[in-house]
């Protein structure tokens, strides 16, 4: 349905603005209508949702009084207009009359004068003056009078001879534009009144707004829900009648707000805050924004229950895994599908693997995204107080313990996860009590006899071979078998060398002061990916660390990673054999041959010292 209508007054202005109406101004609607009949047309547009109606003079008028919602644009007459009206009656008579209503008066006698034509000026004020002013005019000696379309039809129906001033195709086209930026000024009020009764309905806020005269504009539903008063019945009327106690009217007279203060509404405490609007520097408002104490209170709980857990949060997602190898991405998509699920998963890797990071990312893609994360390492605690940490302690439960006790982790994993790492570690005895929780879904703190029901998801994680330390009786057989329900298994950097280059290019911008600053030769890389990494990924980031501090050019050489490499500690990952040629024993034996066996030449060769290269032999 068109949003803007245009209402001619007769057939010759119809047919004027049907041939004008077309391309671009297709879309507005062409009606005919002329007083009372008009009215009649537009009250039925503006029910099709038409927004606005281009008519003119007492027509234009009439509609607007009927109808004070719908926008009217007035087709204004211009002097061009008025001077080919004046002209083409002067072509009839020389002594005229115009009868009309301003502005189309404007200027008449003084065009009549620049045509040479006796021009007398009857303006009018009601539309029941017209056939008064018509038969005046005719009797002071007027020959033909000129004006609106009306004055026309009542001229006629007196016998007086009269020539309307008709609507120049600019005249129809300025109205159209006008009407077209109403309809888009209505359009972006709209969307911003849209937009304001959505933060009034969503915000937790209770929202009184005030005009200058102090009466009310805005009631959000919460403000509504505190005063125990409806919005239609409440807008528009003087605060102090809504909410006698509101201080509205005081910051309007003084122009200051307050910050804060509690008042007494019914039988609830809110608290209070007072601001008064100002445009060019005159109060035009104010605006009081209040709240229930109670739901104060109760948000205080919150932020005190999760200052309590702070820093048991998982920050890592599956988007911070690094690496493309297949037998990391497979890790990956494994992990996805334990997610969606609430078993308990068991993370195999060896040491620097990034267990914690795949738990975090676990946790983070689960159903308990939004509960807490807390992780705790089985091998950094004794016994004793590892289990005072797991499952919490009444006061005075042991020496030294707090006077006011103390919630266990398992406590505070309730909705959300708890990461076990190193898990081997932990104690026979230990072990028991955490299969109990894991059966039962409780927990006992320390000197208690009252159990606590829990909700926590069990990641665990170790580096030993759980089954050789079950043989040994190191590990408890029903506990394994109550961890290793979603088993994931996470490759050595060792099996996805592919990814090394990319790692170390982004552990060495992470620890560079200037990311970027360095780069890596093919030596260098060629190097990193023939090493073994016992230490995995978390030995990778070592090393780029240590680049970082100690090169200042940009290219990484390949003598630099070697050097590096041959100080770090020996070692072998667990469970492995060392992997023949590693280390470089290969290029120093190829150096060796090819500088006739002279350690200090192949020393040269290789870009490491003799000292070194001499460690090196021996190693190998």
């Amino acid at each position: 349905m068109p949003t803007i209508a245009l209402l001619a007054l007769n057939r010759r202005m119809h047919d004027t603005a049907r041939e004008l109406l077309r391309g671009e101004n297709a879309d507005v609607l062409l009606a005919e209508g002329l007083m009372e009949a008009a009215v009649a047309v537009a009250r039925d547009l503006a029910g099709r949702g038409v927004e606005a109606v281009i008519s003119r003079g007492a027509t234009a008028r009439c509609i607007q009084a009927a109808l004070p919602d719908l926008s009217v644009v007035d087709i204004s007459t211009s002097s061009l207009d008025l001077l080919t009206a004046l002209h083409a009656a002067s072509a009839q008579a020389r002594r005229l009359a115009v009868v009309a209503f301003p502005p189309m008066t404007d200027g008449a006698a003084e065009i009549g004068r620049m045509l040479g034509l006796d021009v007398t000026v009857h303006e009018l004020e009601r539309q029941e003056d017209i056939a008064t002013a018509v038969l005046w005019a005719r009797a002071q000696g007027a020959q033909l009078v000129v004006g609106g379309y009306i004055t026309d039809l009542v001229a006629r129906r007196l016998g007086v001879p009269s020539l309307p001033v008709e609507c120049s195709p600019q005249s129809l086209l300025a109205a159209v534009r006008e009407a077209r930026a109403i309809v888009h000024g209505r359009a972006v009020e709209k969307a911003k009144n849209s937009l304001l009764r959505a933060v009034l309905t969503s915000t937790d806020n209770g929202i009184v707004a005030v005009d200058g005269d102090g009466r009310v504009t805005v009631l959000s539903p919460v403000a509504r829900k505190l005063l125990r008063c409806e919005e239609a019945t409440a807008v528009g009327r003087p605060v102090a009648e809504v909410w006698p106690r509101s201080g509205l009217p005081q910051s309007l007279a003084t122009g200051q707000g307050t910050v804060g203060e509690v008042e007494r509404v019914g039988d609830r405490e809110i608290v209070c805050t007072r601001t008064p609007v100002r445009v060019d520097g005159r109060t035009v408002g104010a605006v009081a924004t209040i709240h229930d104490v109670r739901h104060i209170q109760r948000m205080e709980a919150t932020v005190r229950r999760r200052v309590l857990a702070s820093g048991h949060v998982a920050v890592a997602r599956f988007e911070d895994v690094l690496g493309e190898s297949p037998a990391l991405r497979q890790a990956v998509a494994m992990a996805r599908d334990y997610a969606r699920t609430a078993a308990t998963v068991l993370l195999h890797g060896e040491t620097g693997t990034g267990k914690e990071l795949f738990a975090q990312a676990i946790h983070n893609a689960s159903p308990r995204r939004d509960g807490p994360f807390v992780a705790v390492n089985c091998a950094a605690l004794p016994g004793q107080l590892l289990e005072s940490e797991l499952f919490g302690y009444e006061p005075g439960a042991f020496t030294g313990a707090s006077q006011k006790g103390k919630a266990g982790l398992f406590e505070l994993a309730h909705g959300g996860a708890i990461f076990l790492d190193e898990i081997a570690e932990m104690g026979l005895e230990l072990q028991g009590k955490l299969l109990r929780v894991l059966q039962e879904k409780k927990v006992m703190r320390l000197g208690s006899d009252q159990m606590l029901p829990v909700d926590v998801r069990v990641v665990a994680a170790t580096n030993k071979n759980l089954g050789r330390l079950m043989a040994e009786g190191a590990f408890r057989d029903d506990l394994f078998y109550r961890i290793n329900v979603l088993r994931l298994p996470l490759p050595p950097l060792r099996r996805r060398r592919e990814d090394i280059p990319g790692l170390a290019r982004r552990f060495l911008d992470q620890a560079a002061e200037r990311p970027g600053g360095h780069g890596l030769t093919p030596g260098a890389e060629s190097a990193l990916c023939r090493h073994d990494w016992p230490g995995n990924v978390r030995e990778l980031q070592n090393l780029m660390a240590r680049v970082a501090a100690t090169h200042r050019e940009y290219d990484v050489p390949e003598s630099l990673v070697l050097a590096l490499l041959d100080d770090a500690p020996a070692g072998a990952a667990p469970g492995r054999e060392p992997r023949p040629g590693s280390a470089g024993e290969d290029r120093i034996r190829d150096a060796l041959e090819r500088t006739g066996g002279r350690v200090g030449a192949a020393a040269k060769l290789l870009g490491i010292s003799r000292s070194t290269l001499w460690r090196r032999m021996r190693r190998a």
